[in-house]
């Protein structure tokens, strides 16, 4: 079995080329790589190789082998762009006979209560503010996996299968299906490494629209295009991680760091290293943690070229920031975090938990 996994694992990954030539959808379906969990973004999202429980669902599900108890449930709120959209979170995972475990993710992201402006001014010029309608833009994932050991020891594999919803209003709506394939080494209780091919397929997004006759006729007069009915796809991408950790002074203190190497496959992208098909991106985290029950961590992520205003090259990167909280059988973390270039309006604050409860795994 593990042989076969290998086999089609490394398949996939010889074809990105193939992929890569045929079609050019950057950002398509961006969403999905945002992340959840503010333990996993406070240390710059750097955690393919040590993602355990629930979480792994969404990074690597082959980390859903390490779950120590029966059952977890994690869930979390993040406000982007000064509270104009909201991401929220909630998973489940289950430990099943012979070490197997299987888990839902679910994850939204949103901009609610918009404005239609389209027919704002009638006929004759004039604003008629009685005809501003409201709607909502909102992505939608639905993420089942499956773990299990291999027959190598310390070796886990999982896979994924995502179901995607998106919508614009009642005038524009996508349905869409991908799947994730990914492997967790760990040879001692302190090191880690993890391979996690995202979008092994491809992920496809078929988008269907329906405008009223009112909104062509206001988009052709305004010189746009009028949407057309089509696929959109994310290409694979291959994330290689790894994670040590190892005490310090006193027992009860850990420090331990993390790695992730992102493999893109769309074209060049803004990142340190970019060619015509594949790119390059780092991620970075580290963290210190006290009796298994607080945790400080930090992370970089975002490593890329930018020229300012005065046309000066710079480099620039992310950072994260993050503390946790274990108290019995939950989890509570905060992060925070900032997307891309700009001011304060990039920043946010984060929110996660996780519970934890049933039979310990047997030794």
């Amino acid at each position: 079995m593990f042989d076969k996994f290998c086999a089609l694992f490394f398949a996939f990954f010889s074809a990105l080329g193939l992929f890569a030539q045929d079609f050019n959808p950057k950002y398509a379906n961006e969403y999905l790589n945002m992340g959840v969990g503010a333990d996993a973004l406070g240390m710059g999202s750097a955690v393919v190789g040590q993602t355990s429980g629930v979480l792994a669902g969404v990074w690597n599900p082959a980390g859903l082998s390490q779950q120590v108890q029966q059952t977890e449930i994690s869930g979390m709120h993040a406000a982007y762009f000064g509270g104009i959209a909201a991401q929220d979170y909630l998973g489940v995972s289950r430990k099943l006979n012979g070490n197997n475990v299987v888990a839902l993710n679910m994850l939204r992201l949103g901009i609610d209560n918009i404005y239609n402006t389209t027919q704002l001014i009638d006929n004759n010029g004039n604003i008629d503010y009685s005809q501003l309608q409201q709607f909502n833009a909102a992505d939608y994932a639905f993420i089942g996996s499956l773990a299990r050991p291999t027959r190598v020891k310390n070796l886990s594999m999982g896979f994924s299968a995502k179901v995607l919803y998106r919508h614009l209003g009642d005038f524009a709506k996508a349905i869409g299906f991908g799947l994730d394939a990914g492997l967790q080494y760990k040879p001692t209780k302190n090191l880690s490494f993890g391979l996690m091919l995202r979008d092994a397929t491809s992920t496809f997004s078929v988008w269907t629209y329906d405008l009223s006759p009112e909104m062509q006729q206001t988009l052709l007069e305004t010189n746009n295009d009028l949407p057309q009915n089509g696929v959109e796809q994310m290409l694979p991408r291959l994330i290689l991680g790894s994670s040590g950790s190892w005490p310090i002074s006193a027992k009860k203190l850990r420090i331990g760091g993390a790695l992730d190497l992102e493999l893109t496959t769309d074209g060049p992208r803004n990142t340190l290293l970019s060619g015509s098909v594949f790119s390059l991106d780092q991620r970075a985290g580290l963290f210190v943690q006290y009796d298994e029950k607080l945790v400080f961590r930090t992370g970089l992520s975002q490593l890329q070229y930018y020229t300012d205003l005065s046309s000066v090259k710079k480099l620039s990167m992310q950072p994260h920031m993050g503390v946790g909280l274990t108290l019995k059988q939950w989890q509570i973390d905060y992060a925070f975090t900032r997307l891309g270039l700009g001011g304060s309006a990039y920043f946010t604050h984060l929110f996660s938990f996780k519970w934890s409860f049933g039979a310990l795994k047997k030794a």
